[in-house]
This record gives structure tokens, sequence and C-alpha cells, in this order.
């Protein structure tokens, strides 16, 4: 485990508990909150996406380095379930316990305990974004929007040439590299193929679409998904156009 972390981390984390604090104090009591768990196909802007549903939400955005670092810092992961009462830090361990059992390939080492048990609190707390690290198959999909972001070839490969003064040829090749890198990821550890559709409830194309109204759809579906959550009457008036308050 690191022994520090960047400041940025530190603020993001507390900007979190900050919302988890004044939503159950407004509502007198801790409940579960659904979340939003993005997976995409490499280079498809998921990440700018996944910024833009938290921004709209008024929830915090979890980007795959993100949960890395915080699975990471000791203190840090710590901090994320302080205040948490006794019934859902039960069910967080719940979900580790049966994460472990369920998931027979993951590895009980310290990093993968720690990584389960921030998905597992950013899931039973809610108001979160996360993208990445294999929340889309590890959350449960009563409380969790699952949503895949997909862009053909042609366009990720042209825009990491541009990113990335790549060739075409070498850029093809990264994203090819990664995308088997993340197939082996969820296979291994989740016994399921990265791009089934059937492992989502949505899957929207930044391409044909544009991120913007990607991200309204997905904020649409979220209240479709989950027509009584009591975050509605505050998270439909947040101004699209307002500034972000995560970290990514």
């Amino acid at each position: 485990m690191g022994k520090s972390a960047p400041r940025s981390l530190d603020q993001m984390v507390s900007r979190q508990i900050q919302r988890w604090t004044y939503d159950e104090a407004r509502l007198g009591t801790p409940i579960i909150r659904p979340c939003v768990a993005l997976s995409r196909l490499p280079g498809s802007r998921a990440a700018e996406l996944g910024s833009l549903v938290a921004q709209r939400l008024d929830f915090g955005f979890f980007g795959r380095e993100i949960v890395d670092q915080i699975a990471q810092q000791e203190h840090i992961a710590r901090n994320l379930v302080e205040g948490v009462d006794e019934r859902m830090r039960d069910g967080i361990e719940r979900f580790i316990h049966d994460g472990f059992n369920r998931l027979p390939h993951y590895t009980e080492s310290q990093y993968h305990t720690q990584l389960l048990r921030v998905l597992g609190t950013l899931s039973k707390r809610g108001l979160s974004v996360i993208l990445g690290r294999g929340a889309a198959y590890a959350l449960p999909p009563e409380s969790t929007l699952r949503v895949l972001v997909v862009e053909s070839k042609t366009g990720r490969v042209e825009r990491l040439c541009k990113a990335k003064g790549l060739a075409p040829k070498d850029a093809s090749i990264r994203i090819d590299y990664e995308q088997r890198q993340r197939c082996h990821f969820v296979r291994h550890h989740f016994q399921r193929e990265a791009d089934d559709a059937s492992n989502f409830d949505l899957v929207v194309n930044t391409e044909s679409l544009g991120v913007t109204a990607a991200a309204r759809l997905v904020h649409r579906a979220y209240f479709e998904r989950f027509p009584d959550s009591s975050t509605s009457a505050r998270v439909e008036t947040v101004d699209s156009r307002s500034r972000p308050v995560s970290v990514n």
C-alpha cells in the first residue's frame, strides 16, 4: 500500500464524504443510493462522459486510476468508510466476502480486498459515477446503472493519433492491446465477456451521439432505471453548465 496520496485525491474523497453527509442529514437517515458504473471501449471518451454525467447528477466521479489510487492508500480508503453505520458497514463487508466467493479468480490479497471495499463503499453509499475496475460487473445490478461506452475503432484511432502524435498503425496497435488487456481482466476476474450488451442497462455511442448528448441520455436513463430515487428533486435542477466538482 502507498504511504501518501495526492492532495487532489484527499480533496476528492473529502468532497464525496461531504455529499454523503449532506444527503443523510437532509433525509435524516442513511439510505442505499443507486450509482452509475461505466465500462468502455478504449479511447471512447468514457472519462469525459463520466465527468459530465457526474456533473449533471452532482455525483462524485471516480475514474479507473482514481479507484486504483484510493485502493492503494490505506488512510484514504479508511476515510471513505468513516461515519458509516453498522448496518451499512456489514453490507460492505458482505459485498467483499461475496465478491471473493462469487469471483473465484480474484486473489484475496490486501489490494483486492481494498479494491472491493472501495467499490462496495461507493456502491452502498451511492452518489457516485465509477469508471472501470470491473465496477459494472462487480456491483449489484439492482442498485447500479451499468453503461457500456462505445465508438468506432476508426474514430478512436484518429483521436489517439492527434492526441499522442502517433501513426495510425501504432495507434491501432495500442488500442488493440488495451482492449485485449481489458477483455482478459473481465473474463479472468468476473467470468464475463467485456462487450456483451446483456451485461448492461444501456449502451451509448459517443461518436454518433456526441459526448454531451450521451451524458444527457445516461442522466435520463438513471431516473428511468431508478424512478424512486429521492435525490431526483435535487439533481434534476442541476445546471449542466455548472462547474464540475470532481477531480479526474
